[in-house]
């Protein structure tokens, strides 16, 4: 007889798209793993079509941060299953992407180590600790800078972005594409962290 293996819900909000992007690759790497994943982002999709936790024996919840802040949609989506998370019946995994977490492309050494460890401490500890619940596990990923055609950022932002780019390329000693796609992200962080994930959902 077949077993049925563990199912993880990874549910996020992503503004540009690094987000989701980090959640689509850490569902390719909980699969390699043997678990079943179901994507859902939490913006783009209604809240009472939201899906229940009960069928799932982890939960990863992302956000990306701008101004400081979560999207509403992940803590809105973390309040609502507050109970059922508080109950530790389900593993739970956060995470958010931003620039905090960025890594050096050449080197994939973090561009701002003590910013690093502050982001998990205001992104993650603080907001656990402000809708009442904990997470297993839990990390901060840098994002991207895409200044290309089919980039999700408006033309508003991006002139806003760009006029801090040239500074910032000095300072931290990196090539920044002005009409492209610099990704500042640690992939195998990001996958370490899925395994980890995973391995915790599969005791």
């Amino acid at each position: 007889m077949i077993m049925p293996g563990e199912k993880v819900l990874i549910a996020y909000g992503t503004r540009y798209g690094s987000t989701e992007e980090i959640s689509q690759e850490m569902g390719k790497t909980l699969e390699k793993e043997g678990l079943e994943v179901q994507l859902v982002d939490l913006k783009k999709t209604k809240s009472k079509e939201w899906p229940s936790l009960e069928p799932f024996d982890g939960v990863l919840v992302g956000s990306s941060i701008a101004v400081g802040k979560w999207m509403n949609e992940p803590q809105e989506f973390l309040k609502k299953h507050k109970a059922e998370i508080r109950k530790k019946e389900k593993i739970l995994g956060m995470f958010v992407s931003c620039g905090s977490a960025m890594v050096n492309p050449s080197t994939r050494k973090p561009l701002y180590p003590k910013k690093y460890e502050k982001a998990k401490i205001d992104y993650l500890e603080k907001v656990m600790a402000k809708i009442g619940i904990e997470a297993n596990i839990y990390d901060v990923f840098g994002g991207v800078y895409d200044f290309s055609e089919s980039s999700r950022m408006g033309g508003f932002a991006k002139k806003m972005m760009k006029m801090g780019i040239k500074q910032l390329s000095e300072d931290l000693g990196i090539e920044i594409d002005e009409n492209g796609k610099t990704d500042l992200r640690d992939w195998d962080q990001i996958q370490s962290f899925a395994k980890k994930f995973a391995s915790l959902v599969k005791k």
